[in-house]
């Protein structure tokens, strides 16, 4: 399993480098599922939303972000009820996943960036 980030979709301004790398995750998890394709290596990438962790100043009490228990919670139900996903996505981080698909990808940048405490 490889962890990547909803800010691997749409970019968070304060976390130029973290937004980078977790694109450069889910690109490394997509290649190494085709390149593994056929053999018994499952490659299963989380995606995450901001959850209420220490990870960055205030994070932990940053109204936006899931609480960890219920991340936990909803990524172990969908392991469990989807036991052959490529991608684990908690409901949450699908505004960011999707923005580009959606074609609402311009508001979901600029919402995210309004809405993170760390942004201002």
């Amino acid at each position: 399993m490889t962890v990547s980030s909803g800010l691997a979709f749409a970019p968070l301004r304060v976390t130029p480098t973290y937004n980078a790398t977790k694109a450069a995750i889910h690109m490394l998890s997509e290649s190494l599922r085709l390149q593994l394709e056929g053999s018994t290596v499952r490659v299963v990438e989380l995606e995450p939303p901001a959850v209420r962790t220490a990870l960055m100043p205030g994070h932990e009490t940053n109204e936006f972000a899931m609480p960890l228990d219920d991340f936990v919670s909803e990524v172990i139900g969908l392991i469990d009820a989807q036991p052959g996903a490529t991608e684990i996505q908690v409901e949450s981080v699908k505004f960011l996943r999707y923005g580009e698909a959606r074609g609402d990808y311009t508001q979901v940048v600029a919402t995210l960036n309004r809405l993170d405490p760390h942004a201002h």
